[in-house]
Protein backbone atom coordinates (compact mmCIF):
# COMPACT_ATOMS: atom_id res chain seq x y z
CA UNK A 1 0.00 0.00 0.00
CA UNK A 2 1.19 3.51 -0.76
CA UNK A 3 0.57 4.63 2.84
CA UNK A 4 3.09 2.03 4.05
CA UNK A 5 5.63 3.19 1.47
CA UNK A 6 5.07 6.77 2.53
CA UNK A 7 6.12 5.87 6.07
CA UNK A 8 9.46 4.72 4.71
CA UNK A 9 10.10 8.20 3.40
CA UNK A 10 10.10 9.70 6.90
CA UNK A 11 13.44 10.00 8.61
CA UNK A 12 12.09 8.37 11.77
CA UNK A 13 12.08 5.14 9.78
CA UNK A 14 15.00 5.81 7.45
CA UNK A 15 18.53 7.14 7.55
CA UNK A 16 21.36 7.56 5.07
CA UNK A 17 24.98 6.81 4.22
CA UNK A 18 27.29 9.64 3.19
CA UNK A 19 28.93 9.41 -0.21
CA UNK A 20 31.56 11.92 -1.25
CA UNK A 21 31.19 13.64 -4.60
CA UNK A 22 33.00 16.59 -6.17
CA UNK A 23 31.59 20.02 -5.49
CA UNK A 24 28.87 20.93 -7.95
CA UNK A 25 29.33 23.92 -10.28
CA UNK A 26 29.17 27.36 -8.70
CA UNK A 27 25.80 28.26 -7.28
CA UNK A 28 23.71 31.16 -8.47
CA UNK A 29 23.46 34.33 -6.38
CA UNK A 30 21.88 33.58 -2.99
CA UNK A 31 18.14 34.19 -2.71
CA UNK A 32 16.69 37.10 -0.82
CA UNK A 33 15.23 36.79 2.66
CA UNK A 34 16.11 34.88 5.80
CA UNK A 35 15.38 31.42 7.12
CA UNK A 36 14.52 29.99 10.50
CA UNK A 37 14.94 26.33 11.32
CA UNK A 38 14.77 23.81 14.14
CA UNK A 39 18.15 22.19 14.64
CA UNK A 40 18.67 18.55 15.44
CA UNK A 41 19.41 19.76 18.97
CA UNK A 42 15.77 21.01 19.17
CA UNK A 43 16.83 24.69 19.27
CA UNK A 44 15.60 27.48 16.97
CA UNK A 45 18.10 29.11 14.59
CA UNK A 46 18.00 32.15 12.32
CA UNK A 47 20.19 33.37 9.45
CA UNK A 48 20.08 35.05 6.07
CA UNK A 49 19.91 32.89 2.96
CA UNK A 50 23.71 32.64 2.70
CA UNK A 51 23.79 31.52 6.33
CA UNK A 52 27.54 31.71 7.07
CA UNK A 53 26.86 31.88 10.83
CA UNK A 54 23.42 30.70 11.99
CA UNK A 55 22.32 32.37 15.22
CA UNK A 56 20.74 30.21 17.91
CA UNK A 57 17.88 32.19 19.45
CA UNK A 58 16.92 29.60 22.09
CA UNK A 59 20.32 28.36 23.28
CA UNK A 60 21.10 28.97 26.95
CA UNK A 61 24.03 31.27 26.23
CA UNK A 62 23.04 34.50 24.48
CA UNK A 63 23.87 35.11 20.81
CA UNK A 64 25.40 31.71 20.12
CA UNK A 65 26.57 31.32 16.54
CA UNK A 66 27.27 28.05 14.79
CA UNK A 67 30.24 28.13 12.44
CA UNK A 68 30.06 25.82 9.44
CA UNK A 69 33.28 25.02 7.58
CA UNK A 70 32.86 24.19 3.90
CA UNK A 71 34.53 20.89 3.14
CA UNK A 72 36.36 20.27 -0.14
CA UNK A 73 33.63 17.82 -1.05
CA UNK A 74 29.88 18.24 -1.08
CA UNK A 75 28.13 15.41 0.83
CA UNK A 76 25.23 13.63 -0.78
CA UNK A 77 23.40 10.65 0.63
CA UNK A 78 21.53 7.47 -0.07
CA UNK A 79 18.69 5.83 1.80
CA UNK A 80 19.11 3.37 4.71
CA UNK A 81 17.05 1.37 7.15
CA UNK A 82 16.90 2.81 10.68
CA UNK A 83 17.81 5.84 12.76
CA UNK A 84 20.20 5.21 15.66
CA UNK A 85 18.44 5.42 19.01
CA UNK A 86 19.61 8.69 20.52
CA UNK A 87 17.67 8.25 23.74
CA UNK A 88 15.89 10.98 25.71
CA UNK A 89 17.54 13.21 28.26
CA UNK A 90 15.89 13.21 31.70
CA UNK A 91 15.58 17.02 31.59
CA UNK A 92 14.92 18.49 28.16
CA UNK A 93 13.97 21.77 26.53
CA UNK A 94 12.58 21.44 23.02
CA UNK A 95 11.52 24.19 20.63
CA UNK A 96 9.45 23.99 17.48
CA UNK A 97 7.27 25.47 14.75
CA UNK A 98 9.09 28.78 14.24
CA UNK A 99 7.15 31.31 12.17
CA UNK A 100 8.14 34.79 11.05
CA UNK A 101 5.90 37.78 11.72
CA UNK A 102 4.36 39.30 8.56
CA UNK A 103 7.12 41.94 8.45
CA UNK A 104 9.87 39.36 9.04
CA UNK A 105 11.19 41.15 12.15
CA UNK A 106 10.13 38.65 14.81
CA UNK A 107 9.93 34.88 15.14
CA UNK A 108 7.27 33.08 17.18
CA UNK A 109 7.92 29.52 18.32
CA UNK A 110 6.74 26.87 20.74
CA UNK A 111 8.67 25.55 23.74
CA UNK A 112 8.39 22.37 25.79
CA UNK A 113 10.27 21.91 29.05
CA UNK A 114 10.36 18.48 30.69
CA UNK A 115 12.10 18.30 34.04
CA UNK A 116 11.58 15.05 35.91
CA UNK A 117 7.86 14.97 36.78
CA UNK A 118 7.11 18.55 35.69
CA UNK A 119 6.36 19.82 32.21
CA UNK A 120 5.51 23.19 30.72
CA UNK A 121 4.39 24.32 27.28
CA UNK A 122 4.83 27.85 26.02
CA UNK A 123 4.72 30.29 23.14
CA UNK A 124 7.61 32.74 22.77
CA UNK A 125 8.37 35.63 20.42
CA UNK A 126 11.93 36.64 19.57
CA UNK A 127 12.64 40.22 18.46
CA UNK A 128 15.44 39.94 15.88
CA UNK A 129 16.51 43.60 16.02
CA UNK A 130 16.96 43.61 19.80
CA UNK A 131 17.86 39.91 20.33
CA UNK A 132 15.13 39.72 22.96
CA UNK A 133 12.73 36.82 23.68
CA UNK A 134 9.30 37.43 25.22
CA UNK A 135 7.09 34.84 26.89
CA UNK A 136 3.57 35.18 25.48
CA UNK A 137 1.80 32.15 26.96
CA UNK A 138 2.56 29.21 29.23
CA UNK A 139 0.60 26.12 30.29
CA UNK A 140 1.48 23.29 32.66
CA UNK A 141 -0.88 20.82 31.01
CA UNK A 142 -1.72 21.65 27.37
CA UNK A 143 0.71 21.27 24.48
CA UNK A 144 0.81 23.87 21.68
CA UNK A 145 0.53 22.18 18.30
CA UNK A 146 0.43 25.13 15.85
CA UNK A 147 1.19 28.86 15.89
CA UNK A 148 0.08 31.55 13.40
CA UNK A 149 0.43 35.34 13.38
CA UNK A 150 -2.60 37.47 12.64
CA UNK A 151 -2.10 39.56 9.49
CA UNK A 152 -1.71 42.78 11.50
CA UNK A 153 1.30 41.32 13.33
CA UNK A 154 -0.15 42.37 16.70
CA UNK A 155 -1.48 38.99 17.86
CA UNK A 156 -0.64 35.32 17.80
CA UNK A 157 -3.17 32.55 17.44
CA UNK A 158 -2.34 28.99 18.41
CA UNK A 159 -3.94 25.62 19.00
CA UNK A 160 -3.86 23.99 22.42
CA UNK A 161 -4.12 20.20 22.54
CA UNK A 162 -6.52 19.59 25.42
CA UNK A 163 -7.88 16.24 26.65
CA UNK A 164 -11.16 16.62 24.72
CA UNK A 165 -9.85 18.29 21.58
CA UNK A 166 -8.30 21.55 20.39
CA UNK A 167 -8.78 25.13 21.52
CA UNK A 168 -8.01 28.13 19.34
CA UNK A 169 -6.35 30.79 21.50
CA UNK A 170 -5.64 34.44 20.66
CA UNK A 171 -2.88 36.35 22.47
CA UNK A 172 -1.59 39.88 22.14
CA UNK A 173 2.15 39.94 21.45
CA UNK A 174 3.01 41.34 24.86
CA UNK A 175 4.30 39.67 27.98
CA UNK A 176 1.90 38.92 30.85
CA UNK A 177 -1.31 39.81 29.04
CA UNK A 178 -4.48 37.69 29.22
CA UNK A 179 -5.21 35.28 26.38
CA UNK A 180 -8.56 34.61 24.79
CA UNK A 181 -10.14 31.28 23.84
CA UNK A 182 -11.88 31.70 20.48
CA UNK A 183 -13.45 28.27 20.02
CA UNK A 184 -12.93 24.56 20.64
CA UNK A 185 -13.35 21.54 18.41
CA UNK A 186 -11.61 18.65 16.74
CA UNK A 187 -10.37 18.92 14.10
CA UNK A 188 -9.98 22.72 14.00
CA UNK A 189 -8.74 24.75 11.03
CA UNK A 190 -8.78 28.53 10.65
CA UNK A 191 -7.64 31.66 8.81
CA UNK A 192 -7.73 35.36 9.77
CA UNK A 193 -8.96 38.14 7.51
CA UNK A 194 -6.72 41.06 6.58
CA UNK A 195 -8.06 43.25 9.40
CA UNK A 196 -7.56 40.46 11.94
CA UNK A 197 -11.08 40.96 13.32
CA UNK A 198 -12.75 38.00 11.60
CA UNK A 199 -11.75 34.36 11.51
CA UNK A 200 -12.96 31.66 9.14
CA UNK A 201 -13.35 28.32 10.93
CA UNK A 202 -13.77 24.71 9.90
CA UNK A 203 -14.36 22.48 12.87
CA UNK A 204 -16.32 19.67 14.43
CA UNK A 205 -17.95 20.88 17.63
CA UNK A 206 -17.28 19.00 20.86
CA UNK A 207 -20.90 19.25 22.03
CA UNK A 208 -23.35 16.36 22.00
CA UNK A 209 -24.50 17.17 18.45
CA UNK A 210 -20.96 16.86 17.04
CA UNK A 211 -21.83 19.32 14.28
CA UNK A 212 -19.23 19.90 11.55
CA UNK A 213 -19.40 23.31 9.95
CA UNK A 214 -17.56 26.05 8.11
CA UNK A 215 -18.38 29.41 9.69
CA UNK A 216 -17.33 33.04 9.88
CA UNK A 217 -16.73 34.52 13.33
CA UNK A 218 -16.47 38.23 14.10
CA UNK A 219 -14.44 39.54 17.04
CA UNK A 220 -14.42 42.79 18.96
CA UNK A 221 -12.32 43.58 22.05
CA UNK A 222 -15.18 42.36 24.26
CA UNK A 223 -17.16 39.83 22.21
CA UNK A 224 -17.03 37.15 19.55
CA UNK A 225 -19.94 35.78 17.53
CA UNK A 226 -20.61 33.44 14.64
CA UNK A 227 -21.99 35.80 12.01
CA UNK A 228 -22.53 33.30 9.22
CA UNK A 229 -22.53 29.52 8.77
CA UNK A 230 -21.12 28.78 5.33
CA UNK A 231 -21.53 25.01 5.25
CA UNK A 232 -22.86 22.30 7.57
CA UNK A 233 -22.26 18.58 7.55
CA UNK A 234 -19.35 16.43 6.41
CA UNK A 235 -16.90 18.56 4.42
CA UNK A 236 -13.79 16.68 3.20
CA UNK A 237 -11.11 19.36 3.42
CA UNK A 238 -9.06 21.28 5.98
CA UNK A 239 -8.92 25.06 6.15
CA UNK A 240 -10.97 27.85 4.60
CA UNK A 241 -8.75 30.72 3.43
CA UNK A 242 -8.98 34.34 2.41
CA UNK A 243 -7.26 35.36 -0.82
CA UNK A 244 -3.96 37.20 -0.28
CA UNK A 245 -5.55 40.47 -1.47
CA UNK A 246 -8.32 40.03 1.11
CA UNK A 247 -11.13 40.28 -1.46
CA UNK A 248 -12.36 36.69 -1.47
CA UNK A 249 -12.91 33.77 0.89
CA UNK A 250 -12.57 30.19 -0.39
CA UNK A 251 -13.87 27.02 1.26
CA UNK A 252 -15.31 23.64 0.31
CA UNK A 253 -19.01 22.92 0.72
CA UNK A 254 -21.38 20.09 -0.10
CA UNK A 255 -24.05 20.89 -2.69
CA UNK A 256 -26.49 18.02 -3.30
CA UNK A 257 -23.97 15.45 -1.97
CA UNK A 258 -21.23 16.87 -4.20
CA UNK A 259 -18.15 18.70 -2.93
CA UNK A 260 -17.37 22.06 -4.49
CA UNK A 261 -14.73 24.72 -4.03
CA UNK A 262 -16.71 27.85 -3.28
CA UNK A 263 -15.35 31.39 -3.68
CA UNK A 264 -17.28 34.20 -1.97
CA UNK A 265 -16.72 37.87 -1.32
CA UNK A 266 -14.59 38.70 1.71
CA UNK A 267 -17.70 38.90 3.94
CA UNK A 268 -18.82 35.47 2.63
CA UNK A 269 -21.59 37.02 0.50
CA UNK A 270 -22.25 36.01 -3.13
CA UNK A 271 -20.81 32.49 -2.91
CA UNK A 272 -20.31 30.63 -6.18
CA UNK A 273 -18.94 27.22 -7.05
CA UNK A 274 -15.77 27.33 -9.13
CA UNK A 275 -14.87 23.62 -9.07
CA UNK A 276 -16.80 20.38 -8.69
CA UNK A 277 -14.55 17.90 -6.88
CA UNK A 278 -14.25 14.12 -7.04
CA UNK A 279 -14.96 12.03 -3.98
CA UNK A 280 -12.08 12.12 -1.50
CA UNK A 281 -10.14 14.40 0.86
CA UNK A 282 -9.41 17.76 -0.76
CA UNK A 283 -6.84 20.52 -0.31
CA UNK A 284 -6.38 23.89 -1.95
CA UNK A 285 -4.07 26.90 -1.66
CA UNK A 286 -4.39 30.42 -3.03
CA UNK A 287 -1.89 31.78 -5.51
CA UNK A 288 -0.35 35.05 -4.26
CA UNK A 289 -1.94 36.84 -7.24
CA UNK A 290 -5.36 36.00 -5.72
CA UNK A 291 -6.59 35.03 -9.19
CA UNK A 292 -5.98 31.28 -9.00
CA UNK A 293 -6.32 28.31 -6.68
CA UNK A 294 -4.30 25.10 -6.85
CA UNK A 295 -6.26 22.08 -5.65
CA UNK A 296 -5.96 18.32 -5.36
CA UNK A 297 -7.88 15.28 -4.13
CA UNK A 298 -6.67 12.29 -2.13
CA UNK A 299 -8.93 9.39 -3.03
CA UNK A 300 -8.02 7.27 0.01
CA UNK A 301 -8.43 9.20 3.30
CA UNK A 302 -5.96 6.96 5.15
CA UNK A 303 -3.27 7.75 2.55
CA UNK A 304 -2.67 11.51 2.15
CA UNK A 305 -1.37 11.17 -1.40
CA UNK A 306 -3.04 13.40 -3.98
CA UNK A 307 -3.84 12.31 -7.52
CA UNK A 308 -2.15 15.21 -9.28
CA UNK A 309 -2.72 18.97 -8.98
CA UNK A 310 -5.05 21.26 -10.90
CA UNK A 311 -5.13 25.05 -11.22
CA UNK A 312 -8.40 26.98 -11.46
CA UNK A 313 -8.89 30.56 -12.62
CA UNK A 314 -11.50 31.90 -10.20
CA UNK A 315 -12.83 34.45 -12.72
CA UNK A 316 -13.46 32.01 -15.59
CA UNK A 317 -13.68 28.80 -13.47
CA UNK A 318 -11.47 27.10 -16.09
CA UNK A 319 -9.21 24.40 -14.67
CA UNK A 320 -6.07 22.80 -16.07
CA UNK A 321 -3.65 20.14 -14.91
CA UNK A 322 -0.42 21.27 -13.25
CA UNK A 323 0.80 17.70 -12.88
CA UNK A 324 -0.80 14.26 -12.96
CA UNK A 325 1.92 12.81 -10.75
CA UNK A 326 1.11 11.52 -7.27
CA UNK A 327 1.97 14.30 -4.81
CA UNK A 328 2.11 14.83 -1.07
CA UNK A 329 2.01 18.65 -0.84
CA UNK A 330 2.38 21.78 -3.00
CA UNK A 331 3.50 25.38 -2.45
CA UNK A 332 3.08 28.57 -4.52
CA UNK A 333 6.07 30.85 -5.03
CA UNK A 334 5.49 34.55 -4.22
CA UNK A 335 5.59 35.36 -7.96
CA UNK A 336 2.55 33.06 -8.55
CA UNK A 337 4.38 31.68 -11.59
CA UNK A 338 6.02 28.70 -9.93
CA UNK A 339 4.57 25.85 -7.90
CA UNK A 340 6.83 23.49 -5.96
CA UNK A 341 5.42 20.06 -5.19
CA UNK A 342 6.53 16.95 -3.35
CA UNK A 343 6.26 13.91 -5.57
CA UNK A 344 5.54 10.40 -4.31
CA UNK A 345 7.45 8.09 -6.67
CA UNK A 346 5.77 4.72 -7.17
CA UNK A 347 7.48 1.87 -5.31
CA UNK A 348 10.31 4.14 -4.12
CA UNK A 349 11.19 4.74 -0.44
CA UNK A 350 11.69 8.50 -0.77
CA UNK A 351 10.05 11.74 -1.88
CA UNK A 352 11.05 14.08 -4.71
CA UNK A 353 11.00 17.87 -5.19
CA UNK A 354 9.81 19.36 -8.48
CA UNK A 355 8.89 22.87 -9.63
CA UNK A 356 6.38 23.70 -12.35
CA UNK A 357 6.55 26.93 -14.36
CA UNK A 358 2.82 27.69 -14.57
CA UNK A 359 3.33 30.01 -17.54
CA UNK A 360 5.13 27.51 -19.78
CA UNK A 361 4.04 24.25 -18.16
CA UNK A 362 7.66 23.11 -17.78
CA UNK A 363 8.03 20.61 -14.94
CA UNK A 364 11.56 20.41 -13.51
CA UNK A 365 12.67 17.62 -11.15
CA UNK A 366 15.16 19.02 -8.62
CA UNK A 367 16.11 16.47 -5.95
CA UNK A 368 15.12 13.32 -4.10
CA UNK A 369 15.03 13.28 -0.33
CA UNK A 370 13.95 11.58 2.88
CA UNK A 371 11.93 13.79 5.20
CA UNK A 372 11.88 14.23 8.98
CA UNK A 373 8.88 13.62 11.25
CA UNK A 374 8.42 17.39 11.78
CA UNK A 375 8.57 18.15 8.06
CA UNK A 376 6.21 15.24 7.38
CA UNK A 377 3.67 16.85 9.73
CA UNK A 378 4.07 20.18 7.93
CA UNK A 379 3.45 18.46 4.59
CA UNK A 380 0.38 16.64 5.94
CA UNK A 381 -1.15 20.02 6.88
CA UNK A 382 0.46 22.14 4.17
CA UNK A 383 -2.79 23.93 3.28
CA UNK A 384 -3.21 25.15 6.87
CA UNK A 385 0.46 26.13 7.10
CA UNK A 386 0.15 28.05 3.82
CA UNK A 387 -1.55 30.86 5.77
CA UNK A 388 1.26 31.07 8.36
CA UNK A 389 4.54 29.67 7.01
CA UNK A 390 6.39 29.65 3.69
CA UNK A 391 9.15 27.50 2.23
CA UNK A 392 9.82 30.02 -0.58
CA UNK A 393 12.34 32.86 -0.66
CA UNK A 394 10.72 36.30 -1.13
CA UNK A 395 12.22 36.62 -4.63
CA UNK A 396 10.84 33.20 -5.73
CA UNK A 397 14.33 31.99 -6.68
CA UNK A 398 14.62 29.15 -4.15
CA UNK A 399 12.87 27.18 -1.44
CA UNK A 400 14.02 25.52 1.77
CA UNK A 401 13.34 22.11 3.30
CA UNK A 402 14.82 19.90 6.01
CA UNK A 403 15.71 16.29 5.40
CA UNK A 404 18.30 13.94 3.97
CA UNK A 405 19.22 14.71 0.37
CA UNK A 406 19.65 11.63 -1.81
CA UNK A 407 21.89 10.89 -4.74
CA UNK A 408 20.17 9.12 -7.60
CA UNK A 409 17.07 6.97 -7.17
CA UNK A 410 17.86 4.16 -4.71
CA UNK A 411 15.46 1.24 -4.56
CA UNK A 412 16.29 0.08 -1.06
CA UNK A 413 17.79 1.20 2.20
CA UNK A 414 21.45 1.17 3.15
CA UNK A 415 22.92 0.91 6.64
CA UNK A 416 24.45 4.24 7.82
CA UNK A 417 23.18 7.75 8.50
CA UNK A 418 24.16 11.41 8.73
CA UNK A 419 21.75 13.80 10.46
CA UNK A 420 19.17 15.64 8.36
CA UNK A 421 19.98 19.17 7.18
CA UNK A 422 18.24 22.31 6.00
CA UNK A 423 18.73 22.69 2.25
CA UNK A 424 18.16 25.82 0.17
CA UNK A 425 17.22 24.67 -3.33
CA UNK A 426 17.51 27.12 -6.26
CA UNK A 427 14.82 26.48 -8.86
CA UNK A 428 17.20 27.14 -11.76
CA UNK A 429 18.68 23.68 -11.20
CA UNK A 430 21.96 24.82 -9.67
CA UNK A 431 23.38 23.05 -6.64
CA UNK A 432 21.36 23.07 -3.41
CA UNK A 433 23.05 24.79 -0.48
CA UNK A 434 23.36 22.85 2.78
CA UNK A 435 22.74 25.21 5.72
CA UNK A 436 23.10 23.15 8.90
CA UNK A 437 21.67 20.13 10.69
CA UNK A 438 17.91 20.66 10.92
CA UNK A 439 14.55 18.92 11.22
CA UNK A 440 12.22 21.74 10.09
CA UNK A 441 12.86 24.94 8.07
CA UNK A 442 11.01 27.97 6.68
CA UNK A 443 11.75 31.20 4.81
CA UNK A 444 10.81 34.70 5.87
CA UNK A 445 7.82 36.27 4.07
CA UNK A 446 9.56 39.65 3.72
CA UNK A 447 12.87 40.72 2.19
Amino acid sequence: MRSVRACLRILAAATAVVLLAPISPARAAPPEGAITYVGTDANIYYCDAQCPQPKCITCKAAAIHVRRDDAPYHPVVQLVDAVPDQGAAPDTDEYGWPTFSPDGKRIAYTAEAHKQADSSFAVWVYDLAHSRPSLIFESRTDRIVYVAWTPDGQHLSFLLAEPRGLSLVLAEVKESTPVRIITTGFPLYFDWDARSDEVALHTLALDSDRTEQVALMSLTPTSQNIVKVLSSGRTPFKNPAWSPDGKHLAYIANYHAESNIVVADADASHPRSVVSLPVGENSFVWAPDSAHLAYATAITPQDPTYSGIKLVDIATTNSKWVTKNAVSAFFFAPDSRHLAYIGVPEEKPYYSWSVVDLKTGADKALTNFVTTPDEATAYRYFDQLAVSHTIWSPDSSAFVYAGVRLVGSPDKALPFAPPPSAWIVPIDGSAPHEVSNAILAFFSPAK
